[in-house]
């Protein structure tokens, strides 16, 4: 696998990991019928039970966690696509070169070859 598509799998993954610790509560709170809200009392409909939803800390670990990954990654995706591109101009080079080099081995093979045809009909 190459790096690049390393970093985008790595990025979505992480984007996805974010929402999902973002938004879950306010879906599951859409779901029931409930205004969502981070601080507000949630009530279920059918029982008697209520909670107020707040980030704990871990849940905040995670989200801080897979945004520095996504970030990172999306960083580690526009520097590995400059290198390629970087190394893909330099093989241009390097083969610009080699068969600039050719045509110059093909020119002085064409003169040494009409210099012995004209030796030999001399």
């Amino acid at each position: 696998m190459s790096l690049k598509k390393f970093f985008i799998i790595l990025f979505t993954i992480s984007i996805a990991i974010a929402l999902f610790i973002q938004f879950y509560p306010k879906i599951d709170s859409y779901i029931s019928g409930e205004k969502p809200s981070k601080h507000s009392q949630i009530h279920q409909k059918g029982s008697s039970h209520s909670f107020e939803y707040q980030l704990s800390g871990s849940d905040d670990f995670i989200l801080v966690a897979s945004l520095i990954t996504s970030m990172l990654s999306f960083i580690g995706f526009i520097l590995s696509s400059y290198y390629s591109l970087k190394g893909y101009s330099r093989d241009e080079e390097l083969f610009d070169l080699q068969k600039e080099k050719e045509n110059l081995e093909m020119d002085k093979i064409r003169a040494e070859i009409q210099a012995l045809r004209k030796a030999n009909n001399v």
